[in-house]
């Protein structure tokens, strides 16, 4: 490599264009940059850039392929320059193409699937290929079937014009999926001059014309069809033959993207492997528009079809756009059989607007407004990602944002959950990192990368497909049709409703058992609480100890048809209580006893002390407890809604784990002791040791659970980590005093109650 940097510098430093590189001995991109100016050079071309692009093809293929008859021996050198950076051979440039330069050749063609084409010689779009980033053996985390379909798509299709060398290295790829398509233009019999490598609608018409294939089908357009699957989790053949594993596949695909499961390669079925959209004419049950739903429009949107409206929250401040819920707005949905699903956008169109704080600022904006509205605890709301992010300002810029919108929603009490909204990878990354409820996916951007390369993300609830009119005079808006997936979240159908009284929650769970039992997978109390957490907190703090959800059970449940409860009315307490949140917290402590506090009452008072550094840093922590923790008049991630639905679940758990059922715990359930059973169960009912577990809550660095816990909980409201000070034990012995005072609070209303 030394050699091959210090070769191409020392022969090419006084050329106009040409650009020294660092002389490490270390492969890299500026090497191969080097190469191809010097490539250009070589081939008469003047204005040097670092991209082997057409010109510097058209240009090679004018001069011919490189091979042991080759005059020009810088040429020579470049070709094994190219093969020593690529790592197929360790040789000296000597400028003359024997059989060492030969055979590294071979050996590369054959990585890409050309080995019938060796001859001896590099053509250009094999030297475009060496002199390229481009891995051709499969790398990790690469899929075997996808690169033996990157190796056929390279030896079927390298003649055709517009067809480059493909990496065949089993990594999903923006370069894979258009050379899908141009093989689906070569195969459906359009021209060179007619491929472009976009799903057109003449790529539509050959598709619909010849590419219908069924079990029994064999030959190219099953070999694209299979390829085009291996992009996908659900694909895992690349074959000839349309046979029973690929009609599987074919099956589980069309089974995630809400297609007819027919188990063929159908039109939309091909539509949904090679563009974002899909089939833009399937039809849309879910919709988005920045259009006042009158009663007209209600009827129009119900008439064709659609239930689930997307509508915004808010206007962006300071424009004349005016987009947002109009008062009496959410009354005709209701009323016209239409559910909501809202949506915060203000800006969002840039990497400069996301931050952790005006994430925690969007987050606040987005509850009032919700509130304000009246929407009912749990809804969704989707913040929006409203422009082509890389995967490098997804890091950077986009994470961190939707750090800052759960931290701000938990720091108002966690009434309403977030999503997202954005491209395919947006999505994807946002789910595995920042934990939305739902994507609502913007497929209708087919051009932007974060769609192209990528499939739809595990969590997506809506597919936003295509832009159209529908309605006429005042019933007529416009709207963007999307694709919404059963089971995923069904939008807002009530506002305003008052929680379920406790005798209703309570025959719910009771037939939630039932419906476990007539199931018959697993123990029926860890199913129930799966359904509880699946309902909103089945995240990443609730997986980190209480494991997966059987979604089996979850659509199951779901298929019967029966409503969902996701508040009770605590008549003890006076709060209501978010059902998911004590599901979370039940199933984390009967599936680990230890760390099970991390998905209840610890994680809730870690998110209490964020909230506390971030807001109100110079009010004393024992006064701030005082006036913030487990208080009901008052919004915080450890108000008294949350403690209850904490407490009841660590009691829960313990009852469950003792061999009791969940209905008849919470129907023996003395509320009115509650925290005095907490406080005696989990700490002996002293109250240096509620303090001294709620100090390791906050500063304990040897379970590593924990301590990942608690560095996202604290992103952005606590810089580094928590160290044991003052402060710190004042806030402990705060939260220790508060439960202390609960309890003692029910012990004296125990006593009164029995005449003592």
């Amino acid at each position: 490599m030394l050699a091959v940097q210090q070769w191409v510098n020392a022969t090419y430093a006084a050329v106009p264009g040409y650009t020294r590189i660092a002389e490490d001995g270390i492969a890299g991109q500026q090497t191969m940059f080097a190469l191809i100016r010097g490539l250009q050079h070589e081939v008469g071309i003047t204005a040097l850039a670092d991209n082997f692009g057409p010109a510097t093809l058209a240009a090679l293929t004018a001069h011919g392929p490189i091979g042991p008859g080759e005059t020009n021996q810088n040429l020579v050198r470049i070709v094994q320059g190219g093969v020593v950076c690529k790592g197929y051979a360790s040789i000296p440039l000597t400028g003359v193409f024997g059989t060492a330069t030969a055979g590294a050749v071979a050996a590369l063609m054959t990585d890409a699937g050309l080995a019938g084409r060796i001859d001896g010689t590099v053509i250009p779009k094999v030297c475009k290929a060496l002199l390229s980033g481009d891995g051709h053996t499969l790398a990790a985390g690469g899929s075997a079937p996808l690169r033996a379909a990157q190796q056929w798509l390279n030896g079927r299709y390298l003649n055709r014009s517009a067809f480059s060398v493909l990496a065949c290295d089993g990594l999903r790829s923006r370069q894979f999926l258009t050379a899908l398509v141009f093989a689906v233009q070569y195969e459906g019999g359009l021209t060179d001059a007619q491929a472009n490598g976009n799903f057109g609608p003449l790529t539509q018409a050959a598709v619909r014309a010849s590419g219908l294939i069924r079990a029994g089908s064999s030959g190219p357009w099953v070999r694209l069809f299979s390829a085009a699957l291996t992009h996908y989790p659900a694909g895992s053949v690349f074959t000839a033959d349309f046979d029973a594993p690929l009609a599987a596949a074919t099956r589980a695909f069309q089974a995630f993207c809400q297609l007819t499961e027919n188990g063929e390669g159908d039109f939309p079925t091909w539509a949904s492997l090679l563009i974002s959209t899909g089939d833009q004419a399937r039809p849309g049950t879910a919709a988005d528009t920045v259009d006042e739903i009158t009663t007209a429009r209600a009827q129009t949107l119900r008439a064709a079809g659609y239930r689930t409206i997307g509508r915004y929250l808010t206007n962006v401040e300071g424009s004349d756009f005016d987009k947002k819920i109009k008062p009496g707005e959410l009354a005709v949905l209701a009323a016209n059989g239409l559910s909501l699903f809202p949506i915060f956008q203000t800006y969002a169109d840039s990497a400069s607007y996301f931050t952790w704080a005006q994430g925690f600022a969007d987050a606040s904006a987005a509850h009032d407004a919700a509130l304000g509205h009246d929407l009912d605890p749990g809804a969704v709301v989707y913040f929006a990602v409203d422009y082509d992010a890389t995967d490098t300002e997804v890091t950077q810029r986009v994470i961190p944002y939707f750090l800052g919108v759960d931290a701000g929603l938990r720091q108002r009490g966690g009434r309403y959950a977030h999503g997202v909204y954005g491209a395919r990878n947006v999505c994807s990354r946002l789910a595995a990192e920042a934990f939305p409820r739902w994507s609502f996916v913007s497929g209708i951007t087919s051009g932007w990368t974060g769609n192209v390369t990528y499939p739809l993300p595990g969590n997506w609830a809506f597919d936003q497909i295509s832009t159209i009119r529908i309605g006429t005079g005042g019933g007529g808006l416009e709207i963007d049709k999307c694709v919404r997936r059963t089971g995923a979240d069904p939008g807002e159908s009530a506002f305003g409703s008052p929680a379920t009284a406790l005798d209703g929650y309570l025959d719910w769970i009771d037939r939630l058992h039932e419906l476990a039992v007539a199931h018959g997978q697993g123990d029926p109390g860890e199913r129930v609480l799966e359904y509880l957490r699946a309902g909103r907190y089945d995240n990443w703090r609730s997986r980190k100890v209480g494991g997966d959800t059987d979604a089996a059970f979850v659509a199951y449940v779901d298929g019967t048809g029966l409503p969902r409860v996701r508040t009770y009315r605590d008549p003890v307490a006076g709060v209501d209580v978010d059902v998911s949140r004590f599901g979370a917290a039940a199933l984390a402590g009967l599936r680990d006893p230890v760390r099970g506090d991390v998905a209840g009452w610890g994680g809730d008072l870690i998110a209490f002390y964020g909230g506390w550094r971030f807001t109100e840093p110079g009010t004393p922590a024992r006064d701030y407890c005082a006036a913030r923790l487990a208080r009901g008049d008052i919004g915080s991630a450890l108000d008294l809604a949350g403690l209850v639905a904490d407490v009841d679940a660590h009691l829960a758990a313990e009852a469950l784990r003792a061999g009791g059922t969940l209905g008849g715990h919470l129907r023996a359930a003395d509320r009115g002791i509650r925290f005095n059973l907490f406080h005696r169960g989990r700490f002996g009912g002293d109250v240096t040791a509620a303090a001294t577990a709620a100090q390791t809550m906050l500063t304990d660095t040897g379970d590593t659970v924990l301590a990942s816990a608690r560095s996202l909980l604290l992103r952005g409201l606590v810089a580094g980590p928590v160290t044991v000070d003052e402060q710190v034990r004042q806030f402990c012995r705060g939260f220790a005093d508060r439960l202390a005072a609960l309890a003692e609070t029910e012990q004296t209303s125990l006593r009164r109650r029995k005449g003592f």
